[in-house]
């Protein structure tokens, strides 16, 4: 247990953190790694503390103290306290709402230890451009300097992707959102090959990878399996 690796996984908007844990319980057992599932109980935390992190409270950017995403590093010195662990970093896998968790706190929380992260069918992104106002972008947060931008870019951020993911069902339907793409499928395009762009515009190392899997829907289940391929 001590070398094992860590993962935090983060659930859909239904916040199933038990179905998601049996989801990543064999691919845990049979890759021998530490699997935690949050669940951020909707009585607790809205939509927007969820998927956003609470980094806003209406046009108000809180001290980062206050965000959802700062919880995690407390868990991870918690989860190592508790089980001994001698690892130092951890990997985090999170899909749909998940992954708009995931995907934004590699993008809004540069001095965290997660080492590799996969954002699995997200409804839609806040893209690393500084000239795209929040939520769709960086502008009025932050983190908008082209040296952080740098930094981000630098992070191992992998964008997970089912081909099949085309329903509209549930979809943040705003102009912003909309300008990435029709549904789940098109907008993970979009984003990575905005990431792209803005990488060799601004002569940025890039180190995120796209991953798409073939033939599968809106299926945590099938993403998970996929993911486990990717991380261990």
């Amino acid at each position: 247990m001590k070398k094992m690796p860590m993962l935090f996984v983060f659930p859909g908007l239904e916040r199933n953190a038990a179905d998601y844990l049996n989801a990543w319980r064999t691919e845990a057992s049979n890759r021998n790694v530490m699997v935690f599932v949050f669940e951020f109980p909707t009585e607790t935390y809205s939509t927007a503390q969820y998927i956003e992190g609470g980094m806003f409270q209406g046009n108000t950017l809180l001290d980062r103290s206050e965000w959802t995403f700062s919880l995690i590093e407390s868990v991870f010195d918690t989860v190592r306290k508790d089980t001994g662990s001698s690892r130092t970093k951890y990997d985090m896998w999170g899909h749909s709402a998940g992954a708009q968790f995931v995907h934004r706190y590699v993008t809004f929380m540069p001095d965290t230890r997660v080492d590799r992260a996969v954002s699995a069918n997200a409804g839609w992104y806040t893209l690393p451009d500084v000239d795209v106002a929040y939520p769709y972008g960086l502008k009025n947060t932050d983190v908008a300097t082209s040296s952080q931008v740098a930094s981000l870019l630098a992070r191992k951020l992998i964008v997970h992707l089912g081909t099949a993911d085309t329903d509209r069902n549930g979809l943040n339907t705003s102009t912003g959102a909309e300008a990435q793409g029709a549904n789940r499928y098109q907008r993970g395009k979009y984003y990575f090959s905005e990431v792209k762009r803005i990488s060799a515009k601004g002569g940025y190392s890039l180190n995120w990878d796209k991953y798409e899997v073939t033939g599968v829907a809106h299926e945590y289940a099938k993403m998970a399996a996929a993911g486990a391929k990717i991380l261990y």
